[in-house]
């Protein structure tokens, strides 16, 4: 089965251009007899990576939805492309890039679902979601029940993301304290980890907070902030460190920035933290997981599809201001606990493989198409 994927971005800046290129890699190695071919809607590093994969690519450059007369000829191109490839189901890589591809599909009378990687608010979402798709594959409970107009045409599937569970992999990396020395870090702390953007609504301020409020009653603590400033939030990483000095934390806290060597990082920590308010999903979360790590995370959204409170992690209310603090000295104070949830993590981790996503999407979408999948085969492009 032909299936077209338009992708609006083509730099990696977030989670939904991850796991396409998890669901591209996964796809090639195990197969569900899904032909891709991607059109992405500006140029971008992502494009060569494709193409390095052997899958086909076009770059239709749409520009800014304002551009009216480029909005309508990209809308045409996607058309033309999809007649001549013979394409049989489009799939739309969050609801941007259904803007342009869904009134593409109509026009070429072939079947659309588009992959919702977020929550739906606000009018242009609310525009989007009248336009005609089969069905909407949503990252969670949460975010489908965002969903408004589209929910009462469309099928609404709940299809979990899923993580890179060998990069994630405990036996593949050093042990915590060679970790440590690795990377600069004292041995005998114990370490909490947050691995985010710095965007106001991951909540890191909420982490240097709670920081504060524990080494208050816990001095031997280390808190450590890997993850780069957001272009449309340059001012947030000064804002941090200036509020570190102000609650006199600064020497128990290091700000990594960007780092390509996540996995070591995050291995070095005792416990891991997510703080986000109306996290859609929260793959960084599953990460931890995979490597046996004490999550915290919030209460609600997706982070709550995905922890068992005091099973595999602790779920705690953002809202209220010691909730993270109390969480973070109860985790540092036992090592039993910490040890019990994170082999349970490991377990619930283990759900979240390439290979289950890769077949969950070729499921929903054969019955978009109105098919049923043969026996699962390897695909050669």
């Amino acid at each position: 089965m032909k299936v077209a994927i338009v992708m609006p971005l083509a730099h990696q800046r977030g989670g939904a251009e991850m796991l396409l290129q998890r669901l591209l890699y996964a796809e090639l190695k195990y197969g569900n007899k899904v032909q891709y071919l991607l059109a992405f809607l500006e140029h971008g590093p992502m494009v060569e990576e494709a193409r390095l994969l052997g899958y086909p690519v076009e770059v239709f450059d749409a520009g800014r939805l304002r551009q009216t007369g480029k909005y309508m000829m990209t809308v045409h191109r996607l058309v033309r492309w999809f007649v001549k490839e013979r394409v049989q189901v489009v799939m739309s890589w969050m609801n941007k890039a259904h803007l342009y591809s869904g009134p593409a599909a109509v026009i070429a009378r072939i079947p659309a679902v588009w992959w919702q990687h977020g929550f739906t608010s606000g009018r242009i979402d609310r525009w989007i979601e009248s336009i005609p798709t089969k069905a909407v594959l949503c990252c969670s409970k949460a975010a489908a029940a965002s969903l408004s107009k589209a929910a009462e045409y469309a099928t609404v599937k709940v299809v979990y993301p899923a993580v890179d569970l060998q990069l994630f992999d405990q036996t593949s990396l050093p042990d915590k304290l060679t970790g440590r020395k690795l990377l600069g870090l004292p041995e005998h702390y114990c370490i909490i980890g947050m691995v985010a953007r710095l965007q106001r609504w991951k909540g890191v301020h909420l982490f240097v907070e709670a920081a504060a409020a524990a080494l208050a009653e816990q001095p031997r603590l280390l808190f450590v902030i890997v993850g780069g400033p957001h272009y449309s939030e340059l001012d947030y990483e000064a804002e941090l460190k200036e509020q570190a000095d102000k609650l006199g934390i600064a020497a128990n806290i290091v700000f990594a920035g960007h780092q390509t060597n996540v996995p070591e990082w995050m291995h070095a920590c005792d416990i891991l933290v997510h703080a986000s308010d109306g996290e859609p999903f929260g793959m960084v979360i599953i990460e931890g997981m995979a490597l046996g790590k004490a999550v915290i995370a919030a209460n609600n959204g997706g982070p709550k599809e995905i922890v068992t409170d005091w099973q595999d992690g602790l779920l705690i209310d953002v809202h209220k201001k010691d909730d993270l603090s109390r969480a973070i000295l109860t985790l540092s104070a036992d090592a039993e606990l910490r040890k019990r949830l994170g082999r349970a993590a490991v377990k619930r981790a283990a759900s979240y493989s390439s290979e289950r996503f890769a077949q969950e999407v070729a499921e929903c979408l054969y019955e978009a198409r109105g098919t049923i999948p043969d026996q699962k085969v390897g695909l050669h492009l």
